[in-house]
Parts: structure tokens; C-alpha cells; sequence
């Protein structure tokens, strides 16, 4: 079975796009989405239309709940972001009936879920113990405290996303002559930042990890983040994503990352476009957030 992880695609339908269409050739059986579905892009009601029909499962995201709530501890241009997705989903387009699924939608996705009931698999948006909030950066894994505390909170691999950084941490333990445990953190990186190649529109991309298999050891624990699909922060502007390769009966998994090519340009100028259209709102969709697009941070 081939799982592909989506996470983090922030109302940017055309990285979602170029993202689908590589998974539709590339003999994915289920795709799961981490959440973090909408907020800051332009194009939130089809991102949820085409995570509604394509994931076999979603969860919540900050951003999702906060589109849905108030948007609490958010940046200004964040918080203007949520307010304007919240009136994009008061819009009933094409028509009531859409709207009201949307909502629904929204409103019914969970916050932590074991993929297919196996107890191996976790599934989160921010980390095992705060799901929708908590960041876990590739830095973070010099705090063993903190991470010794994480890993109790599931059994095999726990999925998250959040931080738009792709990245692999495996804990292994060990028992020492006084029958205490004891385990290490080793970090797996999803990208490489010594290994850059031009993307078809001239950009700096880093494809150093991509495609790059991680056996996964059937002994050990794993935090695994797929990356960000509409929204990248590892300084590549691709979008990422991650394919996990598992068959539910047998201890084998391997995890690769993918990074897909989308014309950004076309998401900066749905930004401006809707700030055309809508000047009679209070809030907008800042520039800012299709520009930073390019720099992938």
C-alpha cells in the first residue's frame, strides 16, 4: 500500500493541483491530509472541495479551526487572512447546498486519528500532545526532555505537520545495566541545503532528499512531518509532501519525500485579484503572503 501525506495546503489551489496530479501517477492507494487547509492563499473553497473528495482522511488544523472560530494568538496578517477565509465560507458558491457541505466539513474533521485503526500510525496536525498547536522543529530534537515526552504519546510513527518543514525524527532506546531506559533522537532532514538545482522558472530549489527512501525500523519510533504543500518554510518554493510505503500486516515501511514544480506567480496574482474585487471588505488577503511564495520561507 502507497499512502501519500498532504499537509499545510493553505487555500493555495495550484500547488494542491500540481501536487494531485503527481499522485494520480505515481500508484498512490489513499492520500491523508494533516490539516491546515485553508488560511493565508486565495482559493480556500477549492481546496477544501478537492480534499473533501480526493483524502480518505483529514484532520484539523489551527488555521481551519480558526477560519471556523475566532483566530486567537495569530499574526495580524494571519488573523486578516482567517477573517477574510471566513467570508469566503459564508459564500454560497455555486450554491447553498455547497456552502453548507463545506461547513459541515469542516466542522466534523477530527483533531488526532490512527490511520486504518492500526495503533502504529498516529495522525496529528501540530504534535502527539497538543494536536492542533504544538510546533515540533527540526531543531527541536536537541531537547530530550521534551521529546522523551512526545514519543510516550503514541506507539510507532506519529504524522504531523504545522511547522511547513519536512522532516523525519527517530527515537531510539536502550536499556542500561541497571535496567533503565534510555533513548537518543537521530533528525532526518527532507531537504538537503548543500544540494540546489534550478526549477523551471529559474528559482534556487533544493532537490537534494527528494525521492530519497527512509527505511523505517520496525524497533524504533518515528515523528515524521510531510512538508507543506501550498505554503513551503525549508527555503524551496516546490511544494512537499511525502509518500510512505506500508503494508498493514508486515513490520516494513519506508518513507520518501516528494517536491512538486507549481507557478506561484499565479497564486500572487489570485492575492491581487481579490484585492481588486473585494475592496468593500474590511479584511485582505496581504501581498506578502503570494510573494514570500517564491523564497519558500
Amino acid at each position: 500500500m502507497r499512502i501519500a501525506i498532504i499537509s499545510d495546503i493553505h487555500s493555495n489551489s495550484i500547488a494542491l493541483s500540481a501536487v494531485m496530479s503527481e499522485i494520480e501517477s505515481s500508484s498512490i492507494d489513499e492520500i491523508i491530509c494533516l490539516g491546515d487547509i485553508i488560511g493565508y492563499g486565495p482559493d480556500p473553497l477549492t481546496c477544501i472541495d478537492v480534499v473533501q473528495e480526493k483524502c480518505s482522511l483529514a484532520l484539523l488544523g489551527n488555521h481551519d479551526f480558526a477560519c471556523r472560530t475566532q483566530p486567537v494568538n495569530f499574526n495580524q496578517l494571519a488573523r486578516e487572512a482567517a477573517l477574510w477565509t471566513r467570508n469566503k465560507l459564508d459564500t454560497a458558491w455555486p450554491d447553498e447546498a455547497a456552502r453548507e457541505r463545506r461547513i459541515s466539513f469542516l466542522d466534523r474533521l477530527p483533531v488526532r486519528r490512527l490511520f486504518q485503526d492500526d495503533p502504529r500510525l498516529l495522525c496529528v496536525h501540530g504534535s502527539s500532545r497538543c494536536a492542533t498547536n504544538e510546533y515540533v522543529f527540526p531543531d527541536d530534537v536537541e531537547d530530550n526532555a521534551r521529546f522523551d515526552r512526545l514519543f510516550q504519546r503514541f506507539e510507532g510513527i506519529c504524522f504531523e505537520g504545522h511547522t511547513h518543514m519536512p522532516v523525519v525524527f527517530e527515537q531510539e532506546t536502550r536499556t542500561d545495566d541497571d535496567g533503565v531506559e534510555h533513548s537518543t533522537y537521530t533528525r532526518y532532514l527532507g531537504y538537503r541545503e548543500d544540494a540546489r538545482s534550478p526549477g523551471p522558472d529559474g528559482t534556487g530549489t533544493i532537490r537534494g532528499a527528494s525521492k530519497v527512501p527512509l527505511k523505517l525500523s520496525a524497533n524504533r519510533k518515528y515523528i515524521i512531518n510531510p512538508g507543506s504543500v501550498g505554503q513551503p518554510r525549508d527555503r524551496d518554493p516546490w511544494a512537499c509532501w511525502a509518500i510512505l510505503d506500508y503494508e498493514p500486516d508486515s513490520d516494513e515501511m519506508m518513507i520518501s519525500f516528494r517536491r512538486t514544480y507549481y507557478d506561484w506567480h499565479r497564486v500572487l496574482e489570485m492575492i491581487r485579484h481579490s484585492q481588486q474585487a473585494e475592496e468593500q471588505l474590511p479584511y485582505r488577503l496581504d501581498e506578502f503572503l503570494g510573494a514570500r511564495l517564491e523564497r519558500g520561507h
